[in-house]
């Protein structure tokens, strides 16, 4: 799951316990914004890129009583099984 087109989904979820976020985002428009083959790290970058406890990739991390964005990935929906697994 390193690129939009390997996702098999309909929604990408977003949540950040830090600033109480959350996003849902419809996987094929998001294919249309960032283009199939984006990276999943550069859309969540882009989708995380306003909250205040983002910091840039490689920084320092704050200390114990510092806060950071806490966001993390989810998909919902996506192709499903019909009937019972093959046993073949």
């Amino acid at each position: 799951m390193e690129r939009l087109c390997d996702l098999r989904a309909d929604r990408l979820l977003i949540l950040c316990s830090s600033c109480e976020r959350r996003g849902s985002y419809r996987i094929d428009r998001l294919r249309q914004r960032f283009g199939a083959h984006a990276s999943v790290l550069d859309v969540y970058l882009a989708l995380t890129q306003t909250c205040r406890f983002q910091r840039e990739v490689g920084s320092r991390t704050p200390n114990v009583y510092g806060m950071m964005c806490r966001a993390k990935l989810d998909t919902t929906g996506g192709p499903t099984m019909a009937g019972l697994p093959s046993k073949t």
